[in-house]
């Protein structure tokens, strides 16, 4: 016989079974603006997405005073913006080429090039980031679809050049997205 905190488990009785979330079954697919080369190697290099908590921001609530009562009521959420950082693994191609940061140097001089002080056009710099979470059997069950999104962080090829570290270099991208929408089975 079953001891009854498990019989009675609405998740794990017969038939139920059910999967947890694992935060390690996901893809992100990042759609550049147009004239941004290497797109189809940015998946492979994806090591993790962070800051997906702010779709649903904090509502911190306002009060009023009526004597010796206090009323509450929700405020307002302080933006709306979405901001993610990726965490990409740099490496070299057959050209001996960083590829993946040549790419991304490539969408951040759409919006500003260090070298020449040219800016761009909000339409020539913003690109899309779709975030999907899977389980075991890679069926969907969220999708996020990060829109007009444009880099925030710096493009730093490497942070710290040291003799002693036997690590892979990583490149870490920020980006702000104005619009978003989300997908739950």
């Amino acid at each position: 016989m079953a001891l009854p905190h498990y019989s009675e488990d609405q998740t794990s009785r017969k038939g139920k079974n059910f999967e947890p979330v694992q935060a390690n079954l996901f893809e992100v697919t990042i759609l550049p603006p147009d004239g941004v080369s290497g797109q189809a190697l940015f998946l492979q290099h994806i090591n993790s997405i962070s800051g997906l908590e702010t779709l649903h921001r904090e509502v911190a609530a306002v009060e009023q005073k009526y004597k010796f009562s206090t009323r509450s009521y929700s405020g307002m959420p302080d933006g709306t913006a979405v901001d993610i950082t990726v965490n990409f693994s740099l490496n070299l191609n057959d050209s001996n080429e960083a590829y993946l940061y040549k790419s991304m140097r490539e969408w951040y001089r759409k919006q500003y090039n260090p070298e020449t002080g040219e800016m761009g056009l909000k339409k020539d710099y913003v690109g899309t980031v779709v975030i999907v979470q899977f389980n075991r059997a890679g069926d969907i069950y969220r999708k996020v679809t990060l829109d007009d999104c444009f880099i925030t962080s710096g493009i730093g090829f490497t942070g710290e050049l040291n003799y002693e570290s036997t690590e892979a270099a990583a490149l870490e991208v920020s980006w702000r997205c104005d619009v978003w929408n989300e997908e739950l089975n």
